[in-house]
C-alpha cells in the first residue's frame, strides 16, 4: 500500500510540473490589468497605453462587458480605435522550444463591413478573418484558435494587426502562449499510471479469495 502511494505521489508531482511549465508566457492577455472609465464602455488607447503591450499605428479600444460580452473576463480589445492599429508584446522563449499560441477572435459587430481581417505574427505569419453577420454585442460569436510554433530566439515578439479599415476592426481576447511539454515528461506520466495500475493489480491478485 505504500509503495502504491508512494507512486502515485510521484505521478501527481509530475502532473504538477508539467502543468506549471505551461505557464503563460503573455502579460495581460486577457486585457484585465487595466478598467475601462469612459461611460461609454470602452477606453481608447494609444502607445504603452495598454498594460504589457506596446500599441502600433493609430489607437485600439479596451472595451468592457457593459459595451459588449467578452470570451474571458470582463474586458477585450478592439483592434481599430479610430482606424486599423495593432498591438506587440516580446516573450522570453527557449531556442528549439515548442509553444503553443492561442487566442479568442471576433469582430466589432457595429461596422459597415462585417469581413473583419487579422495579422498574427510570432514567428510564422497566420491571417484569420471573422465575419460578424448575424452576431451582435450580447451574441459576439467568439471563435477559439491555437498554433504551434518553435523559438529561434531567447526573445519572440507576438504581434497582432488589423487588415480592416474604419473604426470597428477585428476583437481580440484570452491570449496565451505556453510552452509544449517535452515528449519525455508524458512517456514518465504515462509510465508512472502504468505502473500504479501493474502493482494494484498484483495486489489484488495476491489477496485471499
Amino acid at each position: 500500500m505504500k509503495k502504491i502511494n508512494a507512486i502515485a505521489l510521484a505521478v501527481v508531482l509530475l502532473a504538477g510540473a508539467t502543468h506549471a511549465s505551461a505557464a503563460n508566457l503573455v502579460v495581460n492577455g486577457s486585457f484585465e490589468a487595466q478598467t475601462v472609465h469612459s461611460v461609454a464602455g470602452f477606453d481608447t488607447l494609444s502607445g504603452n497605453g495598454l498594460t504589457g503591450w506596446t500599441i502600433g499605428l493609430r489607437n485600439v479600444d479596451l472595451v468592457s462587458s457593459s459595451f459588449w460580452t467578452p470570451s474571458d473576463g470582463n474586458n477585450s480589445l478592439d483592434l481599430n480605435g479610430e482606424g486599423k492599429s495593432s498591438i506587440s508584446q516580446v516573450l522570453s522563449t527557449v531556442i528549439g522550444q515548442v509553444y503553443t499560441l492561442s487566442f479568442d477572435l471576433a469582430g466589432n459587430p457595429f461596422g459597415l463591413s462585417p469581413s473583419k481581417g487579422l495579422s498574427v505574427n510570432l514567428g510564422p505569419v497566420g491571417l484569420y478573418d471573422f465575419d460578424t453577420t448575424g452576431h451582435n454585442a450580447g451574441n459576439m460569436g467568439w471563435t477559439h484558435y491555437t498554433a504551434i510554433f518553435a523559438a529561434v530566439s531567447t526573445s519572440t515578439t507576438l504581434s497582432f494587426a488589423s487588415r480592416t479599415s474604419g473604426n470597428a476592426g477585428p476583437a481580440l481576447d484570452n491570449i496565451s502562449v505556453s510552452a509544449v511539454p517535452e515528449p519525455e515528461t508524458y512517456a514518465m506520466l504515462l509510465a508512472g499510471l502504468g505502473l500504479m495500475g501493474t502493482m494494484a493489480r498484483r495486489r489484488r491478485q495476491s489477496k485471499p479469495a
